[in-house]
């Protein structure tokens, strides 16, 4: 029997007349919780119209391998072909990850399966389950990067592996903005995969180069000026040329002097100084 106090009791669980309380409806854990189902407007044409744009361009991306996770106990599981043809499964893995060898599918398989959470509880099974999910967009993620061999295919999973860190820090960093070591690891991790982007494209041969080119090239042009020397409409022209002598045409200068001397010169006689 359970007490009822004075108080008095929600709407939703009303009290019978012969005092006693059903105690299924007093398990709020396993009460099944009423929805607000909201009204949503029909969308428009215009997105009606984007989307068997959409559809086409979906349809012409590969699928991704998928995987679904069989129960082993204690905690364990198997994955498995989320299909019935195994062998067209094992092609799909080998196509993501670049590779044919089957140790380096098992290898990268377990790799990622230990990157997941274990956040399902199976109560048949009566264990916690990984989050198919959540491994199915880790091996997406490595079908998009389509590494060509099993150097990029590390890469391509290590580069999983940060992004999950990330958004798991970035998520704690948001709700506790006072700790700036989570801040600071959350720019890092930002950064790291950056360089993880530059690294894939360097093994790929599409890095960024640090040769330098200069390209010199010799020009050779002419330049000539005209002077005025006196004002008198004599034109002198100098060319700016190696070994060119400027010319020029003029009348001589005037001078008392019939012997052809341009300047008179001084003579070597001077007066005694006094």
């Amino acid at each position: 029997m359970v007490r009822i106090s004075s108080s008095p009791a929600p709407a939703s669980a009303p009290i019978p007349q012969n005092g006693e309380v059903d105690e299924k409806r007093l398990d709020v854990l396993h009460r099944k919780r009423r929805r607000r189902v909201r009204d949503r407007d029909a969308p428009s044409a215009e997105l009606r119209e984007w989307e068997q744009a959409a559809q086409k361009r979906a349809e012409s991306r590969p699928h991704p391998p998928g995987v679904i996770l069989a129960p082993a106990g204690m905690d364990e599981e198997h994955w498995t072909s989320p299909h019935n043809d195994t062998s067209l499964w094992t092609l799909q893995l080998a196509e993501a990850f670049g590779t044919r060898s089957l140790a380096v599918l098992s290898t990268f398989m377990d790799q990622l399966e230990r990157l997941c959470k274990r956040t399902i509880w199976d109560e048949k099974a009566q264990q916690w389950r990984l989050d198919e999910n959540q491994f199915s967009a880790a091996l997406a993620m490595i079908n998009t990067i389509k590494p060509k061999n099993e150097m990029e295919a590390a890469l391509a999973a290590q580069m999983v592996a940060v992004h999950l860190l990330t958004m798991k820090v970035a998520a704690r960093a948001l709700r506790y903005e006072h700790e700036a070591q989570t801040v600071a690891a959350t720019g890092k991790l930002a950064r790291t995969f950056t360089l993880q982007m530059e690294a894939l494209q360097a093994l790929r041969g599409k890095g960024r180069s640090t040769r330098q080119t200069i390209k010199v090239t010799k020009e050779l042009h002419q330049h000539v000026h005209y002077h005025d020397a006196r004002g008198d409409g004599a034109i002198l022209a100098q060319p700016h040329k190696p070994g060119a002598v400027a010319t020029a045409q003029r009348t001589a200068l005037p001078s008392a002097q019939q012997t052809g001397e341009v300047v008179p010169i001084a003579s070597r006689a001077r007066k005694a100084r006094v």
